[in-house]
């Protein structure tokens, strides 16, 4: 069980040999929840994981270099559907709130099916070297192609240019941040609403708030 969606376009559109690939990364990041859900992950072996999803050790190494990132392989926010919603907003909204309104639609989807992400962040909380890792999983690439989303609306080449990479840093560390708050917090407050808390502060130049 993968906690996001591993794309965003229909089967028909994929060809047979990455239909198959999805499948088998979907069905180890599945398996290694499932048996570090059960148990704790120090005790489950790349083995066991492979076992689960019916396929080998060696094709297990093909998709992930050891068992935690398995656990964390489905990341948590659906890439390809950002950056779709991104580039779909209208010219004359800003930067900020163009990703904003992206990943509102992410957090809008997480709360609608919450049981993955919750499983992860559990496992997490037994093994808490993981919670970095778990956003690292899909930030390596979701950075860059936010990066390059955020130059096409500014027309500034990330490359050269450091505000698309910083955006799309800051942005995303503001994602966490509420995925963790909401966590944490006993899910009391909507995502949603956490997530516009934080863009709010971003917006406004992270003024240092009054004390009551």
């Amino acid at each position: 069980m993968a906690v996001t969606s591993p794309a965003e376009h229909p089967p028909g559109d994929l060809g047979l040999r990455e239909r198959k690939k999805r499948h088998t990364r979907a069905a180890l990041i599945g398996a290694a929840l499932r048996l570090a859900a059960e148990r704790d992950l120090g005790s489950v072996t790349v083995e066991e994981i492979s076992a689960a999803a019916n396929v080998s050790v060696r094709t297990f190494f093909n998709y992930f270099r050891n068992k935690e990132d398995a656990v964390t392989g489905g990341g948590v926010i659906a890439g390809e559907r950002l950056i779709r919603l991104l580039s779909e907003a209208p010219a004359d909204v800003t930067v900020l709130a163009a990703v904003q309104c992206a990943m509102q639609a992410e957090a809008e989807a997480i709360e609608r099916n919450p049981e993955g992400l919750m499983l992860v962040l559990t496992i997490t909380e037994r093994s808490p070297s993981l919670r970095p890792q778990l956003f690292a999983a899909v930030e390596e690439d979701l950075l860059a192609d936010l990066a390059v989303a955020i130059g096409r609306r500014t027309g500034l080449d990330p490359a050269t240019h450091g505000y698309p990479g910083l955006i799309a840093a800051v942005t995303s560390a503001a994602f966490r941040h509420a995925i963790f708050r909401w966590h944490d917090g006993g899910r009391v407050r909507a995502l949603t609403e956490l997530l516009d808390e934080a863009f709010g502060t971003l917006a406004a130049g992270l003024p240092e708030p009054a004390i009551p």
